[in-house]
């Protein structure tokens, strides 16, 4: 046979496999149907978000440095905005003022729930130059948005829940599961006194989570790898954290006289070999999460992540050239801090660097530390802890565990996700920042991270940054998934108690059948109007007779 010959069946062969891999990914199942959710007036929702903006409640790694008044103000305005729902669930303030919520299911039998969010928020410039259309803690209704630092991370959200609770509660709506509601104080300066202190509690009193969910994906479009469909991206595990403290210690003197390594060069030296040698990039997180999106790429987009053993290379390198999918691949390096010299004509005996990591599944904090001090450690560079003396401490922690995407939960969620943003794929992804959610593996295995917001690239960069605002639109959607999703986890509980004792009955006869996977075939559509900024909603305002209530004291957590 010619060699030619052979060559031409050698390509053949090859099409055709990266064909059929590309055909097959990812599974496709049934279609999933809209649903009618309840109708709530956003704008209504959005002027009580208004309110909970205007209080800065600003935490501190140092709890005892921060201002009490903003939060005790801000517990006052819940206790004003939902009293139904602090007369029949219990409310404990935990640690400083963390808030725990009870809401007792009438099966105890079955596994708990959360739905969490956090009080603080980060500082925001008030200056004039800030570039805020609106104040930062004005709170203000104004082009169909409310304004101001919170709005989207995370007193929006908290907000939403609140509603959510308080409307079924009117309804006289009674939950199988018992629910918890946790609020931690202090999420952007890492939950250390909050959700912690929160999960401690809940772990003394053998308290087990069915799942729990806290901020963090939520519905874009044009995010993503170029697919131009929304997708709610569902957070299902976190990087880990880990800051390095790089020393450098020489013979200081006149800089008039240079030794051949001084701290500040040896320090440099040390920081350009870590960013010109980066951790190794791996593909796993994106391929797996391609894996619930992949029918809306391009045929040839979506043939290199089904054949990633033949174009990886490339893959790679197009994904490194973007900080965010580059932050997917690998665990990352970033220098933040530096300090050195006291004059310009001095040469410092010490120079410090910090460094910061956050770690890709698979490696640890252990791994980071050994790979750093391998690369730089020498007679003049020291690599140390940032904080303390110590790796594993409450300011360094590996990647949390990786919730269960076949789960009933995560099917539940994503299905509601599809039903409530028609058109929308559901991934599952990896969370690069971190969440007061951390601290719940100790109690419960699933624990995802979604916002039900519809958000377009340019909202989704505001979290964090100036003119942070969040439409009407959402804020009325955002109540009623949140009502939906409750009355939807208590009545399945009820059922699957009911078919797990079927089943038991059933056993010997047959065998139980396997769940179809999550991973749904969706319309090809577009997302409805109602999630364009021009979509038209009929807007009611509060009631003129809201009066404020009196307010009573929180309860205390027993012990503080």
């Amino acid at each position: 046979m010619s060699p030619w010959i052979i060559l031409s069946i050698v390509i053949i062969a090859l099409v055709v496999v990266l064909v059929a891999r590309t055909i097959n990914f990812p599974i496709q199942t049934e279609e999933v149907e809209p649903i009618d959710l309840p109708e709530i007036d956003g704008e209504s929702v959005a002027q009580r978000i208004g309110l909970a903006v205007q209080y800065r409640t600003i935490a501190n790694r140092d709890p005892n440095l921060v201002d009490p008044e903003p939060f005790e103000g801000f517990h006052q305005l819940l206790r004003t905005l939902y009293p139904q729902v602090h007369e029949q669930l219990t409310c404990e303030v935990i640690n400083h003022h963390a808030l725990l919520y009870t809401w007792q299911g009438t099966n105890p039998n079955l596994d708990a729930i959360c739905f969490a969010a956090h009080q603080d928020v980060v500082p925001a410039d008030e200056s004039e130059t800030s570039g805020w259309l609106h104040p930062p803690f004005s709170g203000e209704l104004a082009d169909g948005y409310v304004w101001g630092r919170g709005t989207l991370d995370c007193k929006g959200t908290l907000i939403g829940i609140m509603e959510a609770v308080n409307n079924l509660l009117k309804s006289g709506y009674q939950p199988e599961r018992t629910i918890y509601l946790a609020f931690g104080d202090d999420e952007e300066v890492s939950g250390l006194y909050g959700a912690k202190a929160i999960v401690e509690t809940l772990q003394a009193r053998g308290a087990q989570l069915a799942f729990m969910l806290d901020e963090g994906g939520a519905v874009t479009r044009g995010t993503l790898y170029g697919i131009d469909r929304p997708v709610g991206q569902v957070g299902i595990s976190e990087k880990g954290y880990l800051s390095l403290r790089l020393k450098a210690k020489v013979s200081g003197g006149h800089s008039a006289t240079p030794p051949e390594r001084t701290a500040i060069g040896s320090l440099g030296l040390a920081i350009a070999a870590l960013e010109a040698n980066p951790f190794p990039q791996r593909l796993e997180v994106v391929q797996f999460m391609m894996g619930f999106v992949g029918e809306a790429l391009p045929f040839f987009e979506r043939m290199r992540y089904a054949n990633a053993w033949l174009f990886g290379s490339g893959l790679k390198r197009k994904l490194a050239a973007h900080p965010v999918t580059n932050a997917l691949t690998r665990t990352t390096t970033a220098p933040t801090i530096i300090k050195g010299g006291s004059a310009e004509n001095v040469l410092p005996a010490e120079a410090e660097a910090l460094i910061n990591f956050r770690i890709l599944p698979g490696d640890t904090v252990v791994d980071v530390f050994q790979s750093v001090s391998e690369m730089v450690g020498d007679e003049v560079i020291e690599v140390l802890p940032a904080h303390g003396e110590t790796l594993q401490d409450e300011h360094a922690w590996d990647p949390t565990p990786v919730a269960d995407v076949d789960s009933p939960e995560f099917e539940r969620l994503a299905e509601l996700i599809r039903a409530t943003f028609p058109g929308a794929l559901v991934a599952p992804y990896l969370m690069t920042g971190a969440t007061d959610s951390r601290h719940y593996a100790p109690i419960c295995q699933n624990v995802f991270r979604f916002s039900p917001f519809f958000l377009t690239a340019e909202e989704a960069a505001l979290m964090h940054t100036a003119n942070e605002r969040l439409s009407f639109i959402n804020a009325g959607r955002m109540v009623a998934f949140y009502q939906e999703l409750i009355r939807l986890e208590s009545s399945l509980a009820a059922e699957s108690e009911t078919e797990e004792e079927t089943e038991l009955l059933k056993f010997e006869e047959e065998p139980k059948p396997r769940r179809v996977s999550q991973r749904k075939r969706l319309k090809q559509t577009e997302l409805e109007e109602e999630i364009s900024a021009e979509e038209e909603i009929e807007i009611q305002p509060l009631p003129e007779d809201d009066e404020p209530l009196e307010v009573k004291p929180l309860k205390r957590n027993k012990g503080e």
